[in-house]
């Protein structure tokens, strides 16, 4: 990468790497904000600088701290907020809670892979003097619950270095860092930090900065325009996500100030299900005419035994085939369960199967070690009988990409099993983790184009009792909106499409988690969803424990327009003797730097070994 950097004022410059990073000059020596990468090392001989003695960071994220070695007896200032996700980061990486069942993502994921050494915690109010500066900080979240924004007073300018919180002009790094509950968890937050950012943005306005500089993002020199632009695109967007949410069936309260508002899409009344159909928990269960039983995913023991009971009635015979419409811990948790009380044929689709089979290969919301073993995995439009009734099942990427419908036919009705992704006030993508990729043939777009074609007299959600369906209208109005989605999210973000910008996992390591043993040969694949309409290279390079004296050199590959490409790496474990030292534990997080389409992003994901053996 070209290494450049820009001067604000006689003391302060920029380097402009895969972040800009503040250098606050006096003489040969200097303070750094938010410095990562190794390229930053020239600029700062350029400039003559051999001293660091002091440097900032405005939030823990991978991408802003990582790469740059940190000298010794350098002053080390973190928000005060964050500073366990600077210096005891193991507690992350080691804990459960931050692995499985993930109805919340603060913090982000986005974590140094080691701990580094820290001298000063800043909080709302802290002053520090250096050199010619006067720096004050300020509390800023929104992007990460403990930003911070440093505030530079030197040579007459005030220059605010604001991590995260905005990009340009209107337009932010990205979306899927503002997922946060306000009444529920983060799961149902979808930007649900846009009011913490917000305020965060108005308080650094109030600061009166002749310059913004963010962490990713242009060097702003109209601070005024740039936030009021962000704002009102901010409310816009949120907008045009309420108007079709499912969420709004669940938690009106969450949307009160929208109630009335002519421009969404009313919430439909519902319908009783057919007398044939059982509900239990997110169960749904159909009763055939020789009273077999077709059940669909088993998310708590509870189920188990009121299918159970309906045997004891004789209401059901026996179980004979089972369906799992996603991999969310609330449908999957109690399937190793199921499977040994009723071992009937086990039916999902390919890319369901792909999680549940093998959890540990992926870091998703809502994910369930559990292991579900599936004798048929099913591809769009594959239809069988069962019974008096047809089956077709499809992948159906709604409320997550991972996620298949069940369109079922008999008895006079056309019943469509939808999993959670719709219910009677639209469609259930209030989690940005969850892929709801926006554009034509996938997401929602899909979902609905295809309920459209199939005109279901029934659809069922797996929490919701009452069945539903959609007029034309409607259908067509939620298309309309996504399509206004597509257009007005992309303006938020510096990418080509907004689907970089939502998309937590357009770039993910697979397996996620893999057991490796020592001596022997791991294998990683970076997988990249090109989601532009035009080819692009990405590169990556896994950065592996410097006690293993191991280098794996950069890989790259082109990508075809809105296709799936994927770099694979073979890597070397090396014996116990050489790699069990005080600075390794068992459990080693692999950070990934990728450079897509000649932008480099950094240490932009990870992957988990856990060593066995020795």
């Amino acid at each position: 990468m070209e290494t450049h950097y820009s001067q604000l004022s006689k003391h302060l410059y920029v380097h402009h790497g895969h972040v800009n990073t503040g250098i606050l000059r006096d003489g040969n020596s200097a303070l750094l904000i938010d410095p990562s990468g190794t390229s930053f090392q020239t600029t700062l001989t350029e400039l003559g600088i051999t001293t660091v003695e002091q440097i900032l960071y405005t939030h823990h994220h991978r991408d802003s701290t990582a790469v740059f070695p940190i000298p010794e007896n350098v002053r080390v200032g973190v928000p005060e907020a964050e500073a366990q996700w600077f210096t005891e980061v193991d507690t992350f990486w080691n804990d459960p809670k931050y692995r499985w069942h993930l109805y919340n993502c603060h913090p982000h994921n986005l974590m140094l892979a080691n701990s580094i050494n820290v001298t000063d915690t800043y909080a709302e109010g802290a002053q520090i003097t250096w050199g010619p500066a006067s720096i004050g900080v300020l509390e800023t979240p929104g992007h990460t619950d403990g930003s911070v924004t440093y505030l530079i007073d030197v040579d007459e300018q005030r220059f605010a270095f604001s991590g995260d919180l905005i990009y340009d002009e209107g337009k932010i790094w990205d979306l899927y860092s503002l997922q946060k509950g306000q009444q529920t968890t983060d799961y149902h937050g979808f930007l649900g930090a846009r009011d913490e950012l917000k305020e965060s943005l108005e308080k650094v306005r109030y600061s009166s900065p002749t310059v913004l500089v963010p962490t990713h993002g242009v060097v702003i020199k109209n601070p005024d325009t740039a936030i009021d632009k962000l704002i009102e695109q901010l409310d816009f967007c949120y907008d045009k996500y309420v108007s079709i949410s499912a969420l709004r069936h669940y938690f009106p309260q969450l949307f009160s100030e929208f109630e009335g508002n002519a421009d969404h899409m009313p919430i439909r009344e519902g319908k009783p299900p057919p007398e044939f159909l059982r509900h239990f928990g997110t169960t749904w269960l159909i009763i055939s005419e020789t009273g077999e039983a077709f059940v669909m995913d088993c998310g708590s023991p509870n189920v188990i035994k009121q299918i159970q009971q309906l045997q004891t009635d004789n209401e059901i015979s026996e179980v004979t085939q089972f369906w799992v419409t996603h991999y969310h811990d609330d449908h999957v948790n109690a399937i190793p369960e199921f499977q040994e009380t009723f071992p009937c044929e086990t039916i999902a689709d390919t890319v369901v199967t792909e999680v549940i089979e093998n959890p540990k290969a992926f870091r998703l919301p809502c994910i369930s070690p559990a292991v579900t073993c599936v004798d048929r995995a099913t591809h769009d439009g594959d239809s069988w009988q069962w019974n008096e009734f047809t089956m077709t099942a499809y992948h159906f990427p709604g409320q997550t990409y991972y996620h298949g419908g069940l369109l079922v036919e008999g008895r006079g009705v056309r019943m469509f099993f939808s999993g959670d992704s719709f219910t009677m006030a639209g469609i259930d993508d209030y989690c940005s983790g969850n892929r709801n990729l926006l554009g034509k043939d996938v997401g929602y777009e899909k979902c609905l184009r295809l309920i459209q074609e199939l005109k279901p007299t029934h659809i069922f959600n797996c929490h919701v009792d009452p069945a539903f369906d959609f007029t034309d209208k409607e259908i067509g109005f939620m298309l309309d909106t996504l399509a206004e989605r597509e257009k007005f999210y992309t303006d938020l973000f510096p990418w080509d499409h907004a689907n970089y910008g939502m998309d937590d996992q357009w770039v993910r390591c697979y397996p996620y988690e893999q057991e490796v043993a020592l001596g022997k040969i791991a294998t990683l694949k970076v997988e990249i969803t090109n989601h532009s309409l035009e080819s692009h290279t990405a590169i990556a390079q896994p950065i592996l424990p410097t006690s293993w004296g191991i280098e794996i050199d950069p890989t790259e590959t082109t990508i075809p327009p809105k296709a799936d490409g994927h770099i694979p790496f073979s890597i070397p474990i090396p014996k116990v003797g050489s790699i069990f030292g005080s600075e390794i534990s068992e459990r080693i997080v692999i950070p990934v730097e990728i450079t897509y389409n000649n932008i480099p992003l950094g240490q932009f994901r990870e992957a988990i070994f856990v060593l066995t053996g020795g």
